[in-house]
């Protein structure tokens, strides 16, 4: 090998390693981003069949994503349904979503109750408490 090509081989290995570490800063950089931003997913988990939130942070409509995520619950309209430890519905914190973009505010029945709710509010759901969308199909987050 000559002095040139020996020159040209490195600077291809040490330009590489430069756009390998690029696109890792770019990466994390977007990931810390995100977390300011607080527009990440809330970690969920459950106790004691109890559904549980790590980030406390309400969506605000425009930053939530009306797609199904896993954990997501979908009430039908005028379909009622009641919070259970190990049933279908857990009871705990949730984030109300309406299912259609349009619906920005929504009715849901919450124990007796009907309220008015809009895109992203929280909603606690006790034991044996019922649930009901009223106007438009709504998703728990």
């Amino acid at each position: 090998m000559t002095t040139e090509q020996i020159i040209i081989l490195v600077l291809g290995i040490v330009i590489a390693a430069l756009v390998a570490a690029l696109i890792v800063l770019l990466i994390k950089y977007k990931g810390a981003k995100r977390a300011a931003d607080g527009s990440h997913a809330a970690e969920v988990y459950m106790k004691d069949g109890v559904r549980y939130t790590k980030n406390t942070a309400i969506e605000r409509a425009g930053e939530a994503a009306i797609t199904h995520a896993e954990g997501d619950f979908v009430l039908a309209t005028g379909k009622t349904y009641r919070a259970k430890k190990g049933g279908e519905l857990a009871p705990g914190a949730y984030t109300v979503l309406a299912a259609n973009e349009s619906a920005q505010a929504f009715k849901l029945r919450v124990g007796g109750y009907v309220r008015n709710f809009v895109h992203g509010d929280a909603l606690v759901l006790h034991e044996n408490e019922e649930i009901c969308a009223v106007s438009v199909p709504v998703i728990l987050r």
